[in-house]
């Protein structure tokens, strides 16, 4: 067995599209663990793993991608601070502002909507609070996005006032202030195998599900995502992905270079 037939089959048995883990260092990654568990082959680690729920657990995390950073891709954090976030405030006078990071990794994402909430809107509604939500199936990027300490790579597109005030320096790494870091709740979940949370207001679930998993999956978690956001809530997907078909009963693009949707909701009049 060859590893592009051993990634067919692990594709079908996990519900996710092969061809995006033909990387080669995912191909080294699988060997390596091939070795380290004392197996010979593809094909004797592929049956481990079909009757083994903790090798399961082990070769999802290698076939994760994990690269981030702060403010990636920019232009939607802007149409976030432009267009999104002051719709939503005008009908929301008080209480909460519930946002999703879904594959939060290493807490970039997340942790760049708590910056640009508190730049922009923390001051001119007290009255609203902030509450964002990231979940990882990662236990540890869960716990190093706690610790919230980061390679200049991953700040490089950080404004720099925001990266004076809310960074200290600490050697090679900058660590983000802790007034940012209590502001987001870490906590692990699959978003394939477990029940979403509801009453989000806006859901980000960049660069995962309508990447890796297959067109199938993405049917299944779509209706997940629609069921967890609140009427007329945003869904934000990675630039270079597209919604399944069936998108049009569910969701409605609002800002299509920015992959910015918004719930359907079927009109009562």
């Amino acid at each position: 067995m060859g590893f592009d037939e051993f990634l067919k089959d692990i594709a079908r048995f996990f519900g996710l599209q092969w061809r995006p883990f033909q990387r080669r260092g995912v191909r080294r990654k699988v060997e390596r663990r091939i070795a380290e568990i004392g197996l010979s082959n593809f094909e004797e680690y592929l049956s481990r793993i079909k009757e083994d729920l903790g090798e399961q657990k082990y070769l999802s995390l290698i076939l994760t991608v994990t690269i981030s950073r702060f403010f990636r891709d920019q232009e939607v954090f802007n149409t976030l601070r432009r267009s999104i976030l002051p719709n939503l405030l005008k009908e929301k006078n008080q209480g909460e502002l519930k946002i999703w990071s879904i594959g939060c990794a290493s807490g970039e994402e997340p942790y760049t909507l708590s910056l640009l909430w508190k730049e922009n809107f923390e001051g001119i509604h007290p009255e609203v609070r902030l509450s964002i939500l990231a979940t990882d199936i990662d236990e540890n990027m869960l716990e190093r996005a706690r610790e919230g300490r980061y390679k200049k790579s991953s700040i490089r597109e950080v404004p720099e006032e925001i990266l004076r005030k809310c960074f200290n320096r600490e050697g090679d790494e900058y660590v983000l202030d802790q007034s940012i870091r209590q502001t987001v709740e870490f906590e692990r979940h699959d978003i394939l195998q477990e029940e979403p949370f509801n009453e989000m207001d806006i859901i980000f679930c960049r660069n995962l599900a309508m990447t890796y998993f297959s067109k199938e999956t993405q049917m299944a978690v779509l209706k997940k995502l629609a069921t967890s956001l609140k009427e007329k809530g945003y869904l934000v997907i990675g630039k270079d992905e597209s919604l399944p078909l069936i998108y049009p009963t569910l969701f409605v693009l609002v800002f299509r270079e920015e992959k910015i949707y918004q719930r359907f909701t079927h009109s009562t009049a």
